[in-house]
């Protein structure tokens, strides 16, 4: 079986080897969402796990109209609903699935086949996870670290860019946010703020097969674990060692993780407690820290100037989890660990040929599961 770090990376990697198989039923159901979308109708989320919505809407890399599915908007026929389920509310996921279809809405469920509300939608992806947050390591009397978020984020992605290149086949093209930490990145997204589609002839985007891109996306995510797997791997079992040595003397490791997906992962099931989790964007951040304590910044591109000062005046020990240090990176203090999430500097991962940016970002997934595999390797030495 490996160790339970082992155990979780190697789920995280099946599932996506099972969102490939399942490609075109989300392409199917893609091409369906973009023929709607053509004809005028919108793109909406609809989900029992808050941080899913958070990284649908409003996110660099992700399409510009997408957001919540609220009680007061008026669901059309033309729209498009992407629900997935965690079954943590069934009656009220129903009831609200239920009323999107009345309207005329076509909804894509994406959960686990034991779901109890997978037949009240028009298409159902069944993930193959055990059902829940789907936490996979065994620990104590049950399970800890859960597959959920980061699978369903997954398949968010491989749907919007399965979802644009169908559209591109229709010649429209969606129009994606830039990232606003690159310098046109606001500029860009103000201008384009209010619309699904690009106007006719903005951009010229060749087509692509369908699958083509979903699977270059999923690759992409490959290619991370892989490299997480070839040069960080050691530093990841460190931690665990330093993070349950702290917990064993009565310590406390602290852990900010930077993401529009983070914050839904606090306190659900399978997360174990081992340590205190802040998120910096919601301004809740770590400390204060006491002599012995470990800090954790599981972050995005662009090293965090005020956490990095902070951990190093206390003098604790910290550990450094970006993406983007192709271009951004930092000289390590002692007692510093600095790990590479190998998703590149921008985040965004795809290009489309013809468009202006990269789009369908890799840290939401990435930063996830990176959060339960510093909890697996931590239970591999507690």
């Amino acid at each position: 079986m490996g160790t339970k770090l082992e155990q979780y990376v190697r789920s995280i990697e099946t599932s996506l080897v099972d969102i490939d198989h399942g490609m075109g039923m989300i392409s199917s159901a893609a091409d369906i969402a973009a023929e709607r979308a053509c004809s005028g109708g919108k793109i909406y989320g609809l989900s029992d796990e808050e941080g899913f919505v958070g990284e649908l809407s409003y996110r660099a890399g992700g399409l510009v109209i997408t957001s919540a599915v609220p009680e007061s908007t008026e669901v059309t026929s033309r729209d498009v609903i992407l629900a997935v389920t965690q079954d943590r509310d069934v009656d009220d996921q129903r009831r609200r699935i239920d009323a999107c279809r009345k309207k005329g809405a076509f909804v894509l469920l994406v959960g686990s086949g034991t779901s109890a509300i997978r037949s009240h939608c028009d298409l159902f992806f069944d993930t193959r996870l055990s059902g829940g947050a789907a936490p996979v390591i065994p620990y104590r009397d049950g399970h800890i670290c859960p597959t959920a978020g980061a699978v369903h984020v997954s398949i968010l992605w491989v749907f919007c860019l399965e979802f644009t290149m169908a559209c591109a086949r229709r010649g429209k093209m969606p129009a994606f946010f830039q990232t606003g930490g690159l310098k046109a990145g606001s500029a860009r997204n103000e201008e384009h703020r209010e619309v699904l589609l690009h106007p006719d002839g903005e951009f010229s985007i060749d087509p692509i097969p369908v699958g083509e891109k979903g699977r270059e996306y999923l690759a992409n995510l490959h290619r991370c674990f892989g490299g997480i797997r070839a040069t960080e791997w050691e530093k990841l079992e460190s931690v665990g060692e330093i993070t349950a040595a702290a917990i064993g003397a009565g310590h406390t490791v602290w852990c900010d993780s930077v993401g529009h997906h983070l914050p839904s992962q606090a306190g659900i099931e399978g997360d174990p407690g081992f340590y205190r989790l802040g998120f910096p964007e919601n301004k809740k951040k770590a400390g204060p820290f006491g002599p012995a304590d470990i800090y954790i910044f599981n972050g995005y591109y662009l090293f965090p100037e005020e956490e990095l000062a902070a951990a190093r005046e206390a003098g604790v020990s910290s550990v450094w989890i970006m993406g983007g240090k192709e271009v951004e990176s930092i000289y390590p203090h002692a007692g510093e660990t600095h790990i590479d999430a190998y998703w590149r500097y921008g985040d965004a991962s795809m290009r489309i040929p013809g468009y202006d940016i990269k789009v369908a970002p890799a840290s939401g997934v990435i930063t996830t599961a990176m959060l339960w595999m510093l909890h697996a390797a931590t239970a591999d030495c507690l």
